[in-house]
Protein backbone atom coordinates (compact mmCIF):
# COMPACT_ATOMS: atom_id res chain seq x y z
CA UNK A 1 0.00 0.00 0.00
CA UNK A 2 1.61 3.33 -0.88
CA UNK A 3 1.36 5.12 2.28
CA UNK A 4 -0.21 8.83 2.36
CA UNK A 5 0.70 10.57 4.95
CA UNK A 6 -2.72 12.07 5.14
CA UNK A 7 3.98 8.90 6.42
CA UNK A 8 15.12 5.83 5.12
CA UNK A 9 31.92 2.03 5.65
CA UNK A 10 33.97 -0.09 6.89
CA UNK A 11 32.48 -3.97 7.70
CA UNK A 12 30.08 -3.43 10.64
CA UNK A 13 31.54 -4.08 14.13
CA UNK A 14 30.77 -7.42 15.90
CA UNK A 15 27.81 -6.57 18.59
CA UNK A 16 26.82 -8.23 21.27
CA UNK A 17 24.50 -10.79 20.17
CA UNK A 18 25.15 -10.24 16.65
CA UNK A 19 27.43 -12.59 14.53
CA UNK A 20 28.60 -11.28 11.44
CA UNK A 21 30.83 -12.29 8.15
CA UNK A 22 32.50 -10.45 5.66
CA UNK A 23 31.18 -10.12 2.57
CA UNK A 24 33.67 -10.23 -0.77
CA UNK A 25 31.68 -7.67 -3.20
CA UNK A 26 29.04 -5.00 -2.30
CA UNK A 27 24.83 -5.98 -3.31
CA UNK A 28 24.45 -5.71 -6.91
CA UNK A 29 22.72 -2.44 -7.30
CA UNK A 30 24.11 -0.38 -4.26
CA UNK A 31 27.57 0.06 -3.49
CA UNK A 32 29.70 0.54 0.16
CA UNK A 33 32.24 2.88 -0.29
CA UNK A 34 36.25 1.65 0.38
CA UNK A 35 35.13 -2.21 -0.29
CA UNK A 36 32.58 -2.00 2.79
CA UNK A 37 29.65 -4.07 3.54
CA UNK A 38 27.73 -2.06 5.77
CA UNK A 39 27.18 1.25 6.87
CA UNK A 40 27.78 0.27 10.93
CA UNK A 41 25.43 2.22 13.14
CA UNK A 42 24.13 5.40 12.15
CA UNK A 43 21.72 7.16 14.63
CA UNK A 44 17.81 8.73 13.03
CA UNK A 45 15.81 11.36 14.18
CA UNK A 46 12.72 9.18 15.17
CA UNK A 47 10.30 12.32 14.98
CA UNK A 48 7.34 12.49 17.76
CA UNK A 49 7.89 8.84 17.70
CA UNK A 50 6.11 8.61 14.19
CA UNK A 51 8.79 8.99 11.72
CA UNK A 52 11.91 7.92 10.98
CA UNK A 53 14.51 10.81 9.55
CA UNK A 54 17.58 9.51 8.65
CA UNK A 55 20.64 11.69 7.43
CA UNK A 56 21.66 11.37 3.75
CA UNK A 57 22.94 13.13 1.25
CA UNK A 58 20.96 13.30 -2.41
CA UNK A 59 22.98 14.21 -5.00
CA UNK A 60 25.59 15.81 -2.68
CA UNK A 61 23.53 17.94 -1.18
CA UNK A 62 22.79 17.38 2.65
CA UNK A 63 19.58 16.21 3.79
CA UNK A 64 17.19 14.14 5.69
CA UNK A 65 14.91 11.45 3.99
CA UNK A 66 11.87 10.07 6.03
CA UNK A 67 11.99 5.93 6.00
CA UNK A 68 9.08 3.77 4.80
CA UNK A 69 8.05 0.70 3.14
CA UNK A 70 5.49 -0.21 0.90
CA UNK A 71 6.79 2.16 -1.91
CA UNK A 72 8.26 0.76 -4.65
CA UNK A 73 10.30 3.56 -5.70
CA UNK A 74 11.14 6.81 -3.73
CA UNK A 75 9.16 9.88 -3.80
CA UNK A 76 11.13 12.81 -3.63
CA UNK A 77 9.21 16.61 -3.41
CA UNK A 78 9.23 18.55 -6.71
CA UNK A 79 10.64 21.82 -4.59
CA UNK A 80 13.21 20.10 -3.15
CA UNK A 81 14.52 18.67 -6.60
CA UNK A 82 14.48 21.92 -8.21
CA UNK A 83 16.35 23.57 -5.54
CA UNK A 84 19.55 21.29 -5.77
CA UNK A 85 19.02 21.45 -9.87
CA UNK A 86 17.69 17.98 -10.36
CA UNK A 87 16.98 17.18 -13.94
CA UNK A 88 13.58 16.03 -14.24
CA UNK A 89 12.06 14.53 -17.51
CA UNK A 90 8.33 13.84 -18.90
CA UNK A 91 7.54 10.12 -19.43
CA UNK A 92 3.93 8.38 -19.89
CA UNK A 93 2.92 6.20 -16.73
CA UNK A 94 -0.01 4.85 -19.05
CA UNK A 95 -2.63 7.21 -17.42
CA UNK A 96 -0.34 10.60 -19.04
CA UNK A 97 2.43 11.93 -18.82
CA UNK A 98 4.36 12.59 -15.02
CA UNK A 99 7.68 14.24 -14.03
CA UNK A 100 10.60 11.66 -12.80
CA UNK A 101 13.98 12.63 -11.59
CA UNK A 102 17.04 11.77 -13.76
CA UNK A 103 20.40 10.98 -11.88
CA UNK A 104 19.33 10.48 -8.94
CA UNK A 105 21.67 9.54 -6.33
CA UNK A 106 20.88 9.13 -2.82
CA UNK A 107 24.24 8.32 -0.02
CA UNK A 108 23.45 7.25 3.41
CA UNK A 109 26.77 7.11 5.71
CA UNK A 110 29.03 5.03 3.19
CA UNK A 111 25.91 3.04 1.12
CA UNK A 112 25.31 4.35 -2.57
CA UNK A 113 22.14 4.10 -4.07
CA UNK A 114 22.77 5.14 -7.69
CA UNK A 115 20.86 5.63 -10.48
CA UNK A 116 17.49 5.55 -8.98
CA UNK A 117 14.20 5.93 -9.89
CA UNK A 118 12.07 7.69 -8.10
CA UNK A 119 8.31 9.69 -8.45
CA UNK A 120 7.83 13.50 -8.34
CA UNK A 121 5.34 14.84 -5.40
CA UNK A 122 4.25 18.01 -3.63
CA UNK A 123 5.10 16.99 -0.15
CA UNK A 124 4.81 20.66 1.04
CA UNK A 125 1.51 20.78 2.87
CA UNK A 126 2.34 17.21 4.27
CA UNK A 127 5.61 19.00 5.70
CA UNK A 128 3.52 21.79 6.90
CA UNK A 129 1.15 19.45 8.54
CA UNK A 130 3.88 17.20 10.52
CA UNK A 131 6.41 20.17 11.23
CA UNK A 132 9.22 18.90 9.36
CA UNK A 133 10.79 19.52 6.09
CA UNK A 134 10.29 16.17 3.88
CA UNK A 135 12.52 16.43 0.76
CA UNK A 136 12.35 12.74 -0.11
CA UNK A 137 10.50 9.38 0.92
CA UNK A 138 12.72 6.40 1.05
CA UNK A 139 10.82 3.36 0.83
CA UNK A 140 12.23 -0.40 -0.36
CA UNK A 141 14.88 1.04 -3.03
CA UNK A 142 16.53 0.87 0.83
CA UNK A 143 15.42 -2.81 1.35
CA UNK A 144 15.39 -4.29 -1.55
CA UNK A 145 18.93 -5.46 -1.99
CA UNK A 146 20.14 -4.81 1.69
CA UNK A 147 19.57 -5.65 5.47
CA UNK A 148 18.57 -2.92 7.44
CA UNK A 149 19.05 -3.74 11.36
CA UNK A 150 16.50 -1.04 13.02
CA UNK A 151 17.55 -0.24 16.94
CA UNK A 152 14.21 1.61 17.80
CA UNK A 153 15.14 1.55 21.55
CA UNK A 154 18.75 3.72 20.72
CA UNK A 155 17.32 5.24 17.94
CA UNK A 156 19.53 3.96 15.35
CA UNK A 157 19.60 2.22 12.22
CA UNK A 158 22.41 0.14 9.81
CA UNK A 159 22.51 -0.83 5.99
CA UNK A 160 24.06 -4.18 5.84
CA UNK A 161 25.06 -6.21 2.53
CA UNK A 162 22.79 -9.42 2.84
CA UNK A 163 25.62 -11.98 2.01
CA UNK A 164 26.72 -11.47 5.71
CA UNK A 165 25.53 -13.65 7.88
CA UNK A 166 23.74 -11.58 11.15
CA UNK A 167 22.26 -13.68 13.73
CA UNK A 168 20.97 -12.31 16.60
CA UNK A 169 20.70 -14.04 20.13
CA UNK A 170 17.06 -14.45 21.56
CA UNK A 171 15.66 -13.10 17.53
CA UNK A 172 12.43 -14.87 16.57
CA UNK A 173 12.77 -15.53 12.64
CA UNK A 174 9.60 -14.66 10.88
CA UNK A 175 9.57 -15.70 7.43
CA UNK A 176 8.39 -12.38 4.62
CA UNK A 177 5.97 -13.59 2.24
CA UNK A 178 5.33 -11.13 -0.90
CA UNK A 179 1.84 -10.08 -2.32
CA UNK A 180 1.52 -7.20 -4.69
CA UNK A 181 4.92 -5.77 -4.20
CA UNK A 182 4.11 -5.92 -0.50
CA UNK A 183 6.21 -7.95 2.41
CA UNK A 184 3.39 -9.23 4.80
CA UNK A 185 4.52 -10.77 8.21
CA UNK A 186 2.15 -13.19 10.06
CA UNK A 187 0.08 -11.82 12.76
CA UNK A 188 -2.27 -13.63 14.93
CA UNK A 189 -5.73 -11.47 15.93
CA UNK A 190 -7.99 -12.78 18.47
CA UNK A 191 -6.16 -16.12 18.50
CA UNK A 192 -6.96 -17.14 14.82
CA UNK A 193 -4.34 -18.77 12.79
CA UNK A 194 -1.77 -16.58 11.79
CA UNK A 195 -2.83 -13.95 8.52
CA UNK A 196 -0.27 -11.88 6.49
CA UNK A 197 -0.07 -8.26 7.50
CA UNK A 198 2.09 -5.45 5.66
CA UNK A 199 5.00 -4.51 7.28
CA UNK A 200 4.45 -0.98 7.55
CA UNK A 201 7.46 1.04 8.56
CA UNK A 202 5.38 4.26 7.22
CA UNK A 203 1.74 3.77 9.75
CA UNK A 204 1.95 5.49 12.81
CA UNK A 205 -1.62 4.61 14.19
CA UNK A 206 -3.87 1.94 14.97
CA UNK A 207 -3.47 -1.60 13.29
CA UNK A 208 -4.85 -1.54 10.43
CA UNK A 209 -7.43 -4.41 9.45
CA UNK A 210 -8.77 -4.99 5.36
CA UNK A 211 -12.17 -5.43 4.70
CA UNK A 212 -12.04 -9.13 3.66
CA UNK A 213 -10.62 -10.31 6.98
CA UNK A 214 -12.26 -8.47 8.99
CA UNK A 215 -15.95 -9.21 7.63
CA UNK A 216 -14.90 -13.25 7.38
CA UNK A 217 -14.08 -13.16 11.38
CA UNK A 218 -16.82 -11.13 11.83
CA UNK A 219 -14.31 -8.68 13.82
CA UNK A 220 -17.01 -6.04 14.80
CA UNK A 221 -19.77 -8.01 15.94
CA UNK A 222 -20.44 -7.94 20.06
CA UNK A 223 -17.80 -4.85 19.98
CA UNK A 224 -17.63 -0.98 21.04
CA UNK A 225 -17.19 0.62 17.64
CA UNK A 226 -17.04 3.98 16.99
CA UNK A 227 -15.07 6.45 14.24
CA UNK A 228 -11.93 7.99 13.35
CA UNK A 229 -11.05 10.44 10.64
CA UNK A 230 -7.43 9.85 8.80
CA UNK A 231 -6.04 11.04 5.95
CA UNK A 232 -6.23 9.44 2.38
CA UNK A 233 -4.82 9.72 -0.96
CA UNK A 234 -7.85 11.72 -2.04
CA UNK A 235 -8.24 14.09 0.99
CA UNK A 236 -9.95 13.10 4.31
CA UNK A 237 -11.53 9.40 5.34
CA UNK A 238 -13.74 8.43 8.23
CA UNK A 239 -12.66 4.33 9.50
CA UNK A 240 -14.51 2.40 12.05
CA UNK A 241 -12.26 1.86 15.26
CA UNK A 242 -12.33 -1.09 18.15
CA UNK A 243 -10.63 -2.51 20.15
CA UNK A 244 -8.89 -6.02 20.14
CA UNK A 245 -8.80 -8.41 22.71
CA UNK A 246 -5.56 -9.49 21.60
CA UNK A 247 -2.85 -9.07 18.99
CA UNK A 248 0.17 -11.49 18.30
CA UNK A 249 3.61 -10.71 16.78
CA UNK A 250 6.49 -12.50 16.71
CA UNK A 251 6.12 -14.05 20.22
CA UNK A 252 4.74 -10.95 21.77
CA UNK A 253 1.01 -11.10 22.57
CA UNK A 254 -0.19 -7.47 23.53
CA UNK A 255 -3.66 -6.55 25.37
CA UNK A 256 -6.64 -4.19 24.41
CA UNK A 257 -5.03 -3.06 21.17
CA UNK A 258 -6.79 -0.15 19.00
CA UNK A 259 -7.65 -0.88 15.56
CA UNK A 260 -8.80 0.43 12.65
CA UNK A 261 -10.94 -1.24 10.02
CA UNK A 262 -10.23 -0.72 6.54
CA UNK A 263 -12.79 -0.71 3.64
CA UNK A 264 -11.33 -2.55 0.31
CA UNK A 265 -12.18 1.18 -1.46
CA UNK A 266 -9.51 3.04 0.68
CA UNK A 267 -7.34 0.25 1.26
CA UNK A 268 -4.78 0.48 -1.34
CA UNK A 269 -5.03 -3.50 -2.25
CA UNK A 270 -7.29 -5.69 -3.65
CA UNK A 271 -5.54 -9.00 -2.89
CA UNK A 272 -7.36 -11.47 -0.39
CA UNK A 273 -3.72 -12.32 1.09
CA UNK A 274 -3.05 -9.11 2.74
CA UNK A 275 -5.16 -8.84 5.86
CA UNK A 276 -4.35 -5.64 7.32
CA UNK A 277 -1.10 -3.23 8.26
CA UNK A 278 0.83 -3.65 11.33
CA UNK A 279 2.42 -0.60 12.64
CA UNK A 280 5.13 1.59 14.76
CA UNK A 281 3.13 1.20 17.53
CA UNK A 282 3.74 -2.70 17.27
CA UNK A 283 6.86 -2.42 15.64
CA UNK A 284 9.09 -0.22 18.29
CA UNK A 285 8.80 -3.01 20.55
CA UNK A 286 11.31 -4.78 18.78
CA UNK A 287 14.74 -5.12 17.35
CA UNK A 288 14.49 -5.69 13.87
CA UNK A 289 16.94 -6.82 11.20
CA UNK A 290 14.40 -6.80 8.12
CA UNK A 291 16.19 -9.40 5.39
CA UNK A 292 14.35 -8.49 2.02
CA UNK A 293 16.62 -10.57 0.20
CA UNK A 294 16.19 -13.89 1.41
CA UNK A 295 12.17 -13.09 2.74
CA UNK A 296 12.88 -13.07 6.31
CA UNK A 297 12.93 -10.46 9.38
CA UNK A 298 14.52 -11.36 12.95
CA UNK A 299 12.94 -9.70 16.36
CA UNK A 300 14.27 -9.23 19.15
CA UNK A 301 11.57 -8.05 21.55
CA UNK A 302 12.39 -5.35 24.21
CA UNK A 303 12.06 -6.23 27.53
CA UNK A 304 8.73 -4.01 27.64
CA UNK A 305 7.70 -5.39 24.57
CA UNK A 306 4.15 -7.11 25.98
CA UNK A 307 3.45 -4.11 28.85
CA UNK A 308 4.28 -1.06 27.64
CA UNK A 309 0.59 0.52 26.72
CA UNK A 310 -0.48 1.24 23.52
CA UNK A 311 -1.03 4.89 22.42
CA UNK A 312 -4.84 5.10 21.82
CA UNK A 313 -7.51 8.10 21.52
CA UNK A 314 -9.17 8.51 24.49
CA UNK A 315 -10.64 12.26 23.52
CA UNK A 316 -12.38 11.92 20.01
CA UNK A 317 -11.77 15.26 18.37
CA UNK A 318 -9.75 16.42 15.62
CA UNK A 319 -8.69 20.03 15.04
CA UNK A 320 -7.48 22.27 12.43
CA UNK A 321 -5.61 25.21 13.43
CA UNK A 322 -4.81 28.65 12.36
CA UNK A 323 -3.35 32.00 13.51
CA UNK A 324 -6.03 32.68 15.77
CA UNK A 325 -8.47 29.74 16.26
CA UNK A 326 -8.57 26.19 16.23
CA UNK A 327 -11.89 24.77 14.27
CA UNK A 328 -13.45 21.25 14.76
CA UNK A 329 -12.82 19.07 11.77
CA UNK A 330 -14.31 16.28 13.08
CA UNK A 331 -16.00 14.49 16.41
CA UNK A 332 -15.91 10.93 17.24
CA UNK A 333 -19.23 9.57 17.91
CA UNK A 334 -19.74 8.42 21.33
CA UNK A 335 -16.42 10.05 22.11
CA UNK A 336 -15.89 12.06 25.31
CA UNK A 337 -15.85 15.35 23.61
CA UNK A 338 -19.14 14.49 21.75
CA UNK A 339 -20.51 14.41 25.54
CA UNK A 340 -18.75 17.45 25.97
CA UNK A 341 -21.13 18.90 23.11
CA UNK A 342 -18.35 19.77 20.01
CA UNK A 343 -19.76 20.04 17.00
CA UNK A 344 -17.90 20.23 13.34
CA UNK A 345 -17.50 24.02 12.68
CA UNK A 346 -16.77 25.03 16.41
CA UNK A 347 -14.10 27.64 17.09
CA UNK A 348 -11.84 27.20 19.88
CA UNK A 349 -9.22 29.93 20.74
CA UNK A 350 -7.29 28.31 23.38
CA UNK A 351 -6.54 24.52 24.79
CA UNK A 352 -5.80 24.73 28.58
CA UNK A 353 -5.04 28.50 27.95
CA UNK A 354 -2.62 28.31 25.73
CA UNK A 355 -3.13 29.99 22.38
CA UNK A 356 -2.69 28.20 18.79
CA UNK A 357 0.71 29.27 18.39
CA UNK A 358 1.74 27.53 20.97
CA UNK A 359 0.55 24.10 19.57
CA UNK A 360 2.20 22.41 16.73
CA UNK A 361 0.30 20.66 14.52
CA UNK A 362 1.88 16.82 15.92
CA UNK A 363 0.95 18.15 19.68
CA UNK A 364 -2.48 18.98 18.61
CA UNK A 365 -2.94 15.26 16.99
CA UNK A 366 -1.35 14.09 20.25
CA UNK A 367 -4.08 15.58 22.21
CA UNK A 368 -6.09 12.16 22.07
CA UNK A 369 -3.28 10.42 23.40
CA UNK A 370 -3.44 11.58 26.92
CA UNK A 371 -4.01 9.45 30.22
CA UNK A 372 -7.24 7.89 31.06
CA UNK A 373 -8.96 9.98 33.57
CA UNK A 374 -7.15 13.12 32.64
CA UNK A 375 -8.62 16.56 31.37
CA UNK A 376 -8.30 19.42 29.54
CA UNK A 377 -9.86 22.73 28.80
CA UNK A 378 -11.25 24.23 25.41
CA UNK A 379 -11.90 28.33 25.55
CA UNK A 380 -14.89 28.35 23.32
CA UNK A 381 -15.20 31.58 21.48
CA UNK A 382 -17.84 33.00 23.47
CA UNK A 383 -15.40 33.01 26.07
CA UNK A 384 -16.49 29.56 27.53
CA UNK A 385 -14.56 27.27 29.03
CA UNK A 386 -15.82 22.83 28.15
CA UNK A 387 -13.44 20.70 30.30
CA UNK A 388 -12.87 17.40 28.44
CA UNK A 389 -12.64 13.88 30.30
CA UNK A 390 -10.16 11.75 29.02
CA UNK A 391 -11.63 8.53 28.87
CA UNK A 392 -11.75 5.31 26.79
CA UNK A 393 -14.76 5.12 24.31
CA UNK A 394 -13.94 2.24 21.79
Amino acid sequence: MKLAFIAALMLAPVMPGVSSAASSSPTQGVAFKDGGSSTGWIDFDFQDGKRIFILAKINGHDTEVLLATGLPIPDIDKNFAASIGLPLTQTSNGKGTAETPSELQIQIGNLILPNTPASVVDFGPLAKRIGHPLPLLLGDAAFGNLVVDIDFAHHRIAFRDPSSQIKLTDAVEIPLTRAENEHLVPVSIEGEPPAEFELGLGNSSEMLIYQPYYESHKLLENRKLSKRQAAGSGGFVVETVATLHQAKFAGVTLTNMPAAFIPTSIAGTTSTMISGDIGLPVLTRFRLVIDYPHDRLYAVPYADAAQAPLPKDRLGLVLKKDDATFTVQFVAPDSPSQTAGFKVGDKITKIDGKQPTAWTETSIVDLKYGVNGSSLGFTMQDGNVRHVKLADYF
